[in-house]
């Protein structure tokens, strides 16, 4: 028995780091799955959406005079990322703040697009069942209110990549491979199929008003560049509730 001991312990003391990465890749990999039920049944995000005029007059001021709904009593929303992230290991700067940016697009351009695609988004709510509010939130942030390089030469509203077995036309904007539209409904139409399909099925059970929990489901499925605070954020400073 002592043998044994001295063996295990020996074992031990050689891959101490291998069994260590090992348990702590066992728990994330568990954790998150844990969170996902979790976070989405979380009961304070049962709320009534509040709805205010599309702003900023002042891009750079709006943008931080947006309403951050999630506080830091919900860490589970209002930072992403995981436990690694928390420790800057390998340095580099925070993430862009895709909301300011939004901002300093204008509020003209930002109502524009709004008005533009608002009908667009409700359509695609009654057939599959997402928020409008979240749609033209995500929307707005990935083409930057229509003005990103993507949204210009692709027709990409929505970022994605060239994943799924897609077999349809595509392009390359900064070394990123991107699906390309022939108008920007076939982009909005694709969004809409792909976070309904496949890993992303799972968020249909949830209310079609619901925009706190889709955008929770988003970021924790991984949806590309979906960050919820963001998508509240948006959500709330633009109104754009009443399209729900």
């Amino acid at each position: 028995m002592n043998g044994l001991l001295t063996r295990l312990t020996a074992f031990v003391g050689r891959h101490w780091l291998r069994i260590g990465l090992i348990f702590g890749g066992l728990i994330l990999l568990s954790q998150k799955q844990v969170n996902f039920n979790v976070r989405l049944g979380h009961p304070e995000l049962n709320g009534t959406p509040t709805t205010v005029p599309l702003q900023p007059q002042d891009p750079a001021a709006g943008a931080e005079e947006l309403p951050l709904l999630l506080s830091d009593e919900q860490p589970a929303v209002a930072r992403s990322g995981g436990f690694f992230s928390r420790f800057n290991f390998f340095g580099g700067a925070d993430k862009v703040d895709r909301v300011e940016l939004l901002g300093r697009q204008g509020q003209q351009r930002v109502r524009a697009f709004v008005e533009r695609f608002g009908h667009v988004a409700q359509a695609e709510r009654d057939k599959f069942g997402i928020p409008a509010s979240v749609i033209l939130a995500v929307g707005l942030l990935n083409s930057q209110a229509g003005q990103a390089a993507a949204t210009q030469q692709l027709n990409s509203y929505f970022g994605l990549g060239c994943d799924r077995g897609w077999a349809g036309p595509s392009g390359y904007v900064s070394g990123t491979c991107l699906r390309e539209y022939e108008t920007a409904w076939a982009s909005f139409r694709d969004f809409s199929t792909y976070v309904t399909e496949g890993e992303f099925a799972r968020l249909r059970q949830f209310d079609g008003r619901d925009y706190r929990r889709w955008a929770l489901g988003l970021e924790e499925l991984g949806f590309t560049g979906a960050r919820a605070e963001e998508i509240v954020r948006v959500v709330e400073g633009y109104g754009l509730g009443v399209f729900d």
